[in-house]
């Protein structure tokens, strides 16, 4: 039975790019979809367009379970090792071992080392320069995706990346091309360590480089149309000041893949606002349309009526700077936890679903 939220025309999951800290994602989408909250579209960034990709491939029943294959079949091997009672230092070590293993070995069915380091300068194409080489990943798309189901636009799929040549943010849309597994990895070519991703004729990197929340690609729709987005946001910003070198390599991470969203969003907020409110006054007062210039004020903007409502990954002691790429299964599988009674406690009271804004954009905090 479907849970959709009623008055809204569209339902869109907003997924950010972080590496490892997908599976907070996962858990998040699992529990929206049990609950009948099912996207109309998706819009991703690096792991984030990997997790949406996933979920716009496979008909309702089979997008949980091909969530689950993916991030079992990447997680490294390492069984955890069970602490006695809590402690920062042990679990701190534990975690650094398996993002050592993941930086010797890489990880299975989605990256792993080149044997020749690119320092060496055996290649200079931007598709072949890399630490990693990241062809299994097409094969575990391939396995995990169906991709003539996207083709067929029953659920849109946006994924963003930027073009190496010019440095341009893009978007690859199910809406106006065919996609395929490349323009999903392409999405997630985060360099150094992975390679860009060539398209016809040009170079893509990840999307999270020139924005991890990649909510233009919804903003600069002109659609008429009540939206409601749900954004996973992966990286935490913490009120305290770095106490060591890690902490401080751990915080700069935080800040720079958090692309600015509070300002970014406020910003977006009252433009929208303002959009919406000057619409209303060419309807209250047709006349204004005679003062020079309001015409074409009208032509570029657009109102929206859109609810954000964000479920934020709450970071913790025990996380190391190199969080995004533990992929040990004990961390994946607190991530998912975590994200799952995240969305879980908010569904306890969904009021939040069916709150339509009256016009502009509102948010929600989870």
């Amino acid at each position: 039975m479907s849970n959709k939220p009623h008055g809204y025309d569209k339902v869109v999951y907003l997924l950010q790019g972080g590496g490892a800290l997908g599976t907070y994602q996962v858990g998040a989408c699992e529990a929206l979809l049990e609950y009948g909250c099912t996207p109309d579209w998706l819009v991703g960034t690096s792991i984030g367009a990997i997790n949406a990709a996933i979920i716009a491939g496979n008909t309702p029943e089979n997008r949980i379970k091909k969530l689950e294959e993916f991030w079992s079949m990447i997680a490294s091997p390492w069984p955890a090792v069970e602490l006695v009672e809590k402690n920062y230092m042990a679990e701190q070590l534990q975690k650094s071992w398996n993002v050592l293993w993941t930086l010797w070995v890489g990880q299975t069915g989605f990256f792993k080392p080149r044997l020749f380091n690119p320092w060496i300068g055996l290649s200079s194409f931007p598709d072949q320069l890399s630490f990693y080489d990241t062809s299994e990943l097409r094969y575990t798309l391939e396995k995990l995706v169906d991709f003539d189901l996207i083709n067929k636009k029953e659920v849109r799929l946006t994924l963003a990346a930027v073009c190496v040549e010019d440095g341009e943010l893009v978007y690859f849309d199910n809406m106006t091309q065919e996609i395929g597994p490349e323009h999903v990895m392409a999405s997630g070519a985060l360099p150094p360590g992975f390679p860009a991703i060539r398209i016809a004729g040009k170079n893509y990197w990840d999307g999270g480089l020139s924005s991890n929340t990649p909510l233009t690609a919804i903003i600069k729709e002109n659609m008429q149309e009540k939206l409601l987005c749900i954004l996973m946001h992966l990286f935490s910003y913490h009120e305290r000041t770095p106490a060591n070198l890690l902490e401080i390599l751990k915080l700069r991470k935080d800040i720079e893949f958090s692309s600015r969203y509070h300002q970014i969003l406020t910003y977006i907020c009252k433009v929208q606002h303002l959009h919406n409110l000057l619409h209303h006054l060419v309807d209250e007062v047709p006349d204004i349309r005679k003062i020079e210039g309001v015409d074409e004020i009208i032509k570029f903007s657009h109102p929206i009526i859109m609810n954000i409502v964000r479920f934020h990954y709450r970071d913790y002691p025990g996380n190391l700077w190199t969080k995004d790429f533990d992929f040990s299964r004990q961390t994946l599988m607190e991530h998912y936890q975590s994200g799952y009674q995240d969305v879980k406690q908010a569904l306890k009271n969904p009021e939040w679903l069916y709150q339509i804004p009256e016009h502009g954009i509102e948010l929600h905090e989870f």
